[in-house]
């Protein structure tokens, strides 16, 4: 189930935090497009709930179980973001019933507490785009004899095209929901555990790989 509530938020932290090359224009245009919308659908789900640190011990607390209990939904693209079905989802209510859990608040509360936390990830990881941008291009430049100047004009385009991307991405970050003083406050004894176990989401390592396999790309340029 954690998967489902924000796995989209995992490819957009991993755009944000590594240089790409950029893929066909329209798709771009169709990924931010449907970021967007992820985060309108995000917003409009939490509403106005707010969470303390009860709320922030209790998703820690019951992490592996939640993300046990959404497995089934793992498979089905097209459920990511109809929360209405999650939460009418019998087995889901059965388990937060199970654990005296009002079962709409915890979702959404959870749902808050989470992109509240990779909100934060992106903004911060912005702060070192463009640095990791201008040094893949000194890297590009270095080789542009080697690349031709063909590939090498291709690979600047998708540079500066990732660029533009990646600044779509985190403006559509900076409307994800962000911390009350309370929260933030309530937040930061936990700040490290919840991102660990956020980071430890097998989709995320299975689709995205580790940082290094972004630069691998240069050999088929």
């Amino acid at each position: 189930m954690y998967s489902i509530v924000i796995r989209w938020a995992l490819c957009v932290c991993v755009f944000a935090a590594v240089p790409v090359v950029a893929t066909a224009q329209s798709e771009e245009k169709q990924a931010v497009a449907e970021m967007e919308s992820m985060v309108t659908e995000v917003n409009q789900f939490v509403g106005d709930v707010r969470f303390d640190e009860a709320d922030i011990e209790s998703l820690i607390e019951l992490w592996d179980e939640f993300d046990e209990v959404g497995q089934a939904y793992d498979d089905d693209e097209d459920e990511i973001f109809d929360y209405s079905e999650i939460l009418a989802d019998a087995e889901y209510r059965r388990w937060a019933s199970s654990h005296g859990l009002d079962a709409d608040e915890w979702m959404r509360k959870t749902v808050r507490i989470t992109m509240v936390l990779y909100r934060e990830m992106v903004l911060e990881s912005a702060a070192t785009m463009p640095h990791q941008m201008q040094q893949q291009m000194k890297m590009i430049e270095g080789q542009r004899e080697q690349f031709g100047e063909e590939a090498y004009q291709q690979m600047k385009e998708a540079m500066e095209a990732s660029t533009l991307y990646m600044n779509a991405v985190v403006e559509s970050a900076k409307d994800l929901p962000q911390a009350t003083p309370a929260e933030a406050k309530a937040l930061e004894a936990y700040r490290d555990e919840l991102t660990t176990l956020m980071s430890e989401d097998e989709d995320y390592e299975d689709e995205w790989g580790d940082e290094d396999d972004s630069y691998d790309e240069e050999e088929d340029w």
